[in-house]
């Protein structure tokens, strides 16, 4: 085993020339604005590991990777062969085997993270930014936004519709110019939808008054034109309910006239035609500020907070589709991977030459050095964050194909702080 000696020799103790190598390299690295990591497609690479930066990746290119290429091919050759003598199956070297499943695996989680990148970012960057208003809004308002069913809104303006029918349909039916309870019906369907309206524009002027009214932020530019289009509703309700008594008095005055001439012929006392007709209006008014209520209390003072709220819950059950879909992905690679693990596994069971043990013995060899190299590493990754000083809280550790195992991505690539990029787990892949 002449390649795994030459590994296993490799001398990275502290202040060797290995080690000395590595760490001048620092000084290269610490002054780029930006610092590129070698990709999460390379993590089971044995010739260049994932999350590396580039001075760790030249150093490792140039001092470790032939050495340790050729120590696993030697062991991936020798459980070949000491299986194939011994009339056997073909035999694995496990690690690399297992390592070959996961980068199989890796590429074709980057290449589905890629293709819903493509096609949800759009939706993904919306919601967030929505997510974003919001809570700005919130923090602003130091409360919880007006919540209102629009079915049960719509509901309640209808019984008001229908409040105003049952008040103005008899007196409608008695109007000479009306000849059928199909245009009694209709011009009672009418003023009923015009109070409605009337009670719905002044209901929510009136509620939003402030934010319609009055400047949000200093120098604010839409406040004009929010200002007029509430002076239009307001003055489209006034109309619409003034049309609506003027058709409701016209009626009443119908209606009440009939009885007037009756009671004369009979010798009884008449009714009021002024009362009967104040009464008549004062009913409808009523009917208008129950509506004019509902819109009041139904809708929140800030428009806008209600808005992004209620985008919010829509981008939100969104979001949980697409989540519930990346995770049905993400299982399917995950139950493919456990499978070419386990078959692997059971390959390296049924497979074993006579030499098993001893080349298991030279296969951890490789492994025990492989944790020297991570440590030489991990040593320089705490050297450069180290130098970077308070520059290491940005995010300036482009990790390229590293958004691939995130729920949502929105790119194929993540920026790390420094502390994000310690947390990584740094490791050397057997796929060769």
């Amino acid at each position: 085993m002449k390649s795994v000696t030459g590994y296993t020799q490799l001398d990275l103790s502290d202040g060797g020339a290995l080690m000395s190598a590595l760490l001048d390299g620092v000084r290269g690295e610490v002054t780029s604005e930006t610092i590129g990591l070698s990709g999460a497609g390379h993590l089971y690479n044995a010739r260049q590991p994932g999350l590396l930066t580039q001075g760790m990746a030249a150093w490792f290119a140039r001092n470790i990777a032939p050495a340790r290429v050729a120590a696993i091919s030697e062991m991936k050759n020798a459980f070949e062969g000491d299986s194939r003598d011994a009339g056997g199956n073909a035999g694995v070297y496990l690690e690399n085997k297992c390592d070959a499943a996961r980068q199989k695996t890796g590429n074709a989680s980057i290449e589905k993270a890629a293709a819903f990148s493509d096609k949800h970012k759009a939706e993904i960057s919306d919601h967030e930014q929505t997510l974003e208003s919001y809570k700005g809004l919130r923090s602003k308002m130091g409360r919880e936004p007006v919540r209102a069913k629009k079915w049960l809104y719509v509901l309640s303006l209808l019984g008001v519709v229908l409040l105003e029918a049952f008040i103005n349909f008899e007196s409608f039916l008695k109007v000479p110019y009306i000849t059928s309870p199909f245009l009694a019906t209709g011009a009672t369907m009418a003023v009923g939808l015009a109070v409605g309206f009337s009670a719905h524009f002044h209901g929510v002027v009136f509620r939003q008054w402030a934010f319609l009214f009055r400047p949000q932020e200093s120098a604010e530019a839409g406040v004009e034109n929010r200002r007029n289009d509430a002076l239009r509703r307001l003055a489209i309700g006034c109309i619409l309910l003034a049309i609506a008594l003027a058709m409701v008095g016209g009626a009443r005055y119908y209606y009440l006239r009939e009885y007037i001439v009756e009671a004369a012929i009979l010798g009884v006392a008449a009714p009021s035609l002024f009362g009967g007709i104040i009464f008549m209006l004062l009913g409808n008014v009523v009917a208008y500020i129950v509506g004019l209520l509902v819109a009041y209390v139904m809708h929140d003072p800030h428009p806008i907070y209600a808005e992004q709220d209620q985008k919010l819950r829509v981008t939100t059950q969104r979001m949980e589709a697409l989540k519930t879909q990346r995770t049905m992905v993400q299982q399917d690679l995950a139950h493919g991977l456990n499978a070419d693990i386990k078959s692997a596994t059971n390959q390296d069971a049924s497979a074993r030459g006579p030499r098993y043990a001893e080349l298991r013995d030279w296969a951890d060899q490789i492994v025990n050095k492989d944790q020297e190299v991570v440590g030489a590493l991990i040593a320089y990754r705490q050297a450069l964050l180290q130098a970077l000083g308070p520059r290491a809280r940005n995010r300036i550790f482009r990790y390229p194909e590293g958004a691939h195992d995130t729920l949502l991505p929105t790119s194929n690539h993540q920026m790390l702080t420094g502390d994000e990029y310690a947390s990584r787990q740094i490791a050397l892949g057997f796929d060769i």
